[in-house]
């Protein structure tokens, strides 16, 4: 069977014929390519926990035909760093500044410190902290 057959045409919905292509000939094409579909195929198809039992086989079957590093650089391609992802840094940025926020109405509550000396050394900008305090006392 040709690989083209069984994972380009999609004409197999059988994650298991699949990942034999790994074992199939790639007829001249680009291993990384081929390597690439054919993890893209499977991701395709499978839920996370089939996914990682099919990547396992892909794995072994890698060894026979030399393609270890074609596949560990197609998994690494396929896989989303979510540090990464501009809604993960946003969050981050927003749950930072958030923080930076309570602490200083801590500072202000409990310590009575002035929000000039706070927002000074908390390195914050006074409208937005004043906006977030009135936030906060309007959501009570």
């Amino acid at each position: 069977m040709r690989y083209h057959e069984i994972v380009v045409t999609k004409n197999s919905d059988d994650s298991s014929a699949i990942v034999l292509a790994m074992l199939c000939d790639f007829e001249g094409k680009d291993k990384q390519m081929v390597v690439n579909t054919i993890l893209k195929r499977l991701r395709e198809l499978n839920d996370d926990v089939e996914y990682r039992n099919y990547i396992r086989m892909v794995n072994i079957y890698s060894g026979n035909r030399d393609l270890e590093k074609e596949v560990e650089k197609g998994i690494e391609m396929l896989t989303i760093d979510i540090e990464k992802t501009p809604f993960y840094k946003i969050g981050m940025e927003r749950g930072q500044k958030e923080t930076s926020f309570e602490n200083a109405i801590i500072m202000i509550d409990k310590f009575k410190l002035s929000i000039d000396d706070i927002v000074r050394e908390l390195n914050l900008k006074k409208e937005e902290l004043l906006e977030y305090m009135e936030e906060k006392n309007s959501g009570k």
